[in-house]
């Protein structure tokens, strides 16, 4: 959380998202190796958990509150551990973050989340049919989407995310993280490389162009654009 709104809650945006995370499981798979689910809300974590929570309660068709159901109901959930990972105003860099925390995790069995994360979410939600053109959901109401896509298709299920194929293509992999706007470009990516054992984050970003010294750093960190090479 940026430190202005810690210092000055009254300076507290009015419209602000929360990145989270829920992870439940039992036993010495506390606190960071049980299933776990990736959402945005506008809302504090704890009203967005407690929709979750009626959702499981009430036969939700949805990945994470099917799972967790059937844990609970196994007797197999001794925890229920929640993150605060991010609030701030800035949707586009929450979407960002979410989509590298989903994409990074699609192919661990742990992970919940039905559809890719950020913009490919919402491309993808689009391409299926379960978005009109020029409707920008609020994050909360992708799970309302996807959970009435399932209720009308029982027999078909949610198509197969197609990031689940192509992010397995580098090209095309490096082509949907660098050519989106805000974006730093494959050259910049390499540039903070090379730069980066002579100079600091701050004046690579002024030499390159790069937004600011964070979205360096977080390259140099190894944090951002590994599929870059």
């Amino acid at each position: 959380m940026p430190a202005r709104l810690l210092l000055a809650p009254d300076a507290f945006p009015k419209k602000c998202f929360v990145l989270y995370q829920h992870i439940f499981g039992e036993g010495p798979s506390y606190p960071d190796d049980g299933f776990f689910y990736v959402g945005v809300t506008t809302r504090s974590w704890q009203k967005r958990w407690a929709e979750h929570r009626r959702a499981i309660e009430t036969g939700s068709p949805l990945l994470f509150h099917r799972k967790l159901r059937e844990e609970m109901s196994a007797g197999r959930v001794t925890y229920i551990h929640h993150k605060v990972m991010a609030v701030t105003d800035d949707i586009e860099r929450l979407y960002a973050t979410e989509e590298w925390l989903v994409e990074g995790h699609w192919h661990d069995e742990r992970r919940l989340n039905m559809i890719p994360g950020g913009k490919s979410g919402l491309r993808y939600l689009r391409e299926n049919g379960m978005l009109v053109e020029r409707m920008v959901p609020l994050p909360d109401e992708r799970d309302r989407l996807i959970e009435s896509w399932l209720r009308e298709h029982p027999r078909k299920g949610l198509p197969a995310p197609w990031v689940s194929e192509k992010w397995r293509d580098d090209a095309w992999a490096v082509a949907q993280i660098c050519g989106r706007d805000d974006r730093l470009s494959v050259e910049q990516v390499r540039a903070i490389r090379e730069l980066a054992s002579v100079h600091p984050a701050q004046t690579i970003a002024e030499r390159i162009g790069a937004r600011n010294g964070e979205q360096v750093q977080r390259v140099i960190d190894g944090e951002t654009y590994t599929r870059v090479t």
